[in-house]
């Protein structure tokens, strides 16, 4: 198969390059990832500005722009010199679960995938610690990638995490849980400034709340399964009777 691999950590990302030195044994990657660290970027493109990219060995690069970038640099191009069958986003250093997606980069550029009309699927590790094992999870994927392809439908993407684990207990089909963000932002006078009216606004992360059941994706990465959930990649409006609504003008 012909795999496109990008991320939001940014080309040195060590999830990428066990992902791509797994996939490669088997099929032609190419690799298009940010030049650093772009992540909570969402789905955020980069208009009226020239991006660049810079060849890193034969098939990868790394752009100036966003994860959401990268896919369009290369389906939207001939840079990869072929088709290319699935778009691969991760692996992630930390959770993308839940409300996460709505802020990821990761997940950005597989429901980026999805929107121009290819396979996407976004790939994270959670961790208690700093201590990140990719390399299961590359395995799984790179075994069951034809099935993972199969899962694709237009309008959706594939979410998937799992624990930094060596080994997994199976395969779970999974809801979204809601993530509670007890974040707080600290805002001072501005220290580069010397106008009153100019202030230095920072946001501090608190704990995350993960309300979902058992076949929640947060419950099923805890329990040492991999989670995958099939994610609505365009906007659907909610059918509304309007007919019942009177209006004042």
């Amino acid at each position: 198969m012909h795999i496109l691999i990008t991320n939001d950590d940014g080309i040195e990302g060590e999830g990428l390059k066990v992902l791509a030195e797994c996939l490669s044994k088997k099929n032609d990657v190419w690799v298009i990832a940010p030049n650093c660290n772009r992540s909570a970027v969402s789905n955020g493109i980069t208009i009226n500005k020239t991006l660049q990219l810079k060849r890193y060995g034969k098939q990868v690069f790394s752009s100036s722009g966003l994860p959401a970038d990268c896919v369009i640099e290369a389906l939207c191009s001939d840079i990869t010199e072929c088709k290319i069958d699935v778009v691969i986003s991760g692996i992630n250093r930390g959770a993308n679960i839940g409300t996460d997606i709505v802020y990821s980069g990761t997940a950005a550029a597989a429901r980026q995938a999805s929107i121009l009309g290819y396979p996407g699927i976004a790939l994270s590790i959670d961790s208690d610690s700093e201590d990140y094992k990719y390399n299961a999870l590359a395995d799984f994927v790179e075994k069951n990638l034809q099935k993972l392809c199969r899962l694709y439908k237009p309008g959706y993407f594939l979410n998937i995490n799992a624990f930094s684990l060596s080994s997994y207990k199976g395969v779970q089909f999974t809801d979204i849980s809601s993530r509670k963000y007890k974040d707080h932002v600290v805002i001072k006078k501005s220290e580069n400034c010397n106008s009153d009216d100019v202030f230095d606004c920072l946001l501090h992360g608190g704990e995350v709340d993960s309300l979902g059941g058992d076949k929640s994706d947060y419950s099923s990465v805890r329990s040492g399964m991999i989670s995958i959930s099939r994610v609505l990649s365009e906007p659907i409006a909610d059918k509304i009777d309007y007919n019942e609504l009177e209006w004042d003008l």
